[in-house]
């Protein structure tokens, strides 16, 4: 049985993970450390009580409760918990469909190009550092051509990661693309979207020793990836669209990637991979899967 996506297609151009709705507040959170915060906010609050008096201490006391109190309410499934929102209640994988939006039955039945760019401030002032902004700037706009021109560079979405291991200040940024082919890929690069970006990187290599940039490419052959995504957000290769061909109208329609994982070959990471036809290959799990 063909496998049964999750989402309706659509017929505008959808937006990559790249963007979301929180926009750059985390890479302005991450700005500072932890106790740089805390002493921010500490001077603050001293600052506004030598003028205000205690009274001061009004608003932060307030805004405490109030979360406080909200938090409980969606504990307690009272109000709406708002990290539920896009949360997809069940088990599914991302395929890709063919130039129809056919999905087929065969797990993982086409190549995939994986490829991750990323790019670091190592100056004192971290994206306040002298050409990091520019930097964002462009890799916004690159990605907002992508979007644009999905079929002719074979750009199927993006996701925005912030390294949160390395050091205390989260600056450095890595976008995780998807493309059909490896030619396409290179298409973009030499096209005049990303020229700009190319030679602005040129001209300023050496004068901003603080900037940090890399590439990572991996061609994944068919039957060498699989996904799977369990009571979650749209993420990874789950954000994607592929540009495929309405067959009733001839237009142009976006397929989102997503179908149901909760029963037959796409239940286990071995028949997500084509590599197995069985369905029961966790059965000797002491507790199995309920979904």
């Amino acid at each position: 049985m063909d496998f049964v996506p999750i989402l309706e297609r659509t017929s505008s151009k959808t937006r990559s993970a790249f963007t979301g709705p929180a926009g750059g507040a985390p890479f302005f959170r991450d700005a500072f450390t932890t106790t740089t915060w805390l002493a921010m906010g500490a001077l603050a609050q001293a600052a506004l009580i030598l003028i205000a008096g205690r009274v001061a201490m009004v608003p932060a006391l307030a805004y405490i409760i109030f979360q406080s109190a909200n938090t409980g309410l969606q504990i307690q499934g009272i109000t709406k918990n708002p990290g539920m929102d896009g949360v997809i209640l069940k088990k599914v994988s991302a395929q890709l469909p063919d130039s129809t939006g056919k999905f087929g039955s065969k797990a993982a039945n086409r190549d995939l190009v994986v490829f991750h760019i990323g790019a670091r401030c190592n100056h004192p002032l971290g994206l306040f550092g002298p050409g990091f902004k520019e930097m964002g700037e462009m890799f916004s706009q690159m990605i907002k051509d992508l979007e644009q021109h999905k079929s002719e560079f074979g750009f199927f979405g993006a996701t925005s990661w912030l390294n949160a291991s390395e050091r205390g200040t989260s600056n450095e940024t890595m976008v995780c693309c998807y493309f059909d082919n490896v030619e396409g890929l290179h298409a973009f690069a030499h096209s005049k979207y990303h020229q700009g970006a190319w030679n602005w990187w040129n001209k300023n290599y050496k004068s901003h020793p603080h900037l940090s940039i890399y590439h990572e490419t991996y061609q994944v052959p068919k039957g060498g990836w699989e996904t799977i995504y369990v009571n979650s957000h749209l993420s990874g290769l789950g954000t994607a669209t592929v540009p495929i061909r309405d067959e009733e109208t001839g237009e142009e329609v976006y397929a989102s990637t997503l179908v149901d994982a909760s029963k037959g070959v796409l239940r286990t990471s071995a028949g997500r991979m084509a590599r197995s036809l069985k369905a029961d290959e966790h059965k000797d799990l002491e507790f199995a899967a309920p979904y």
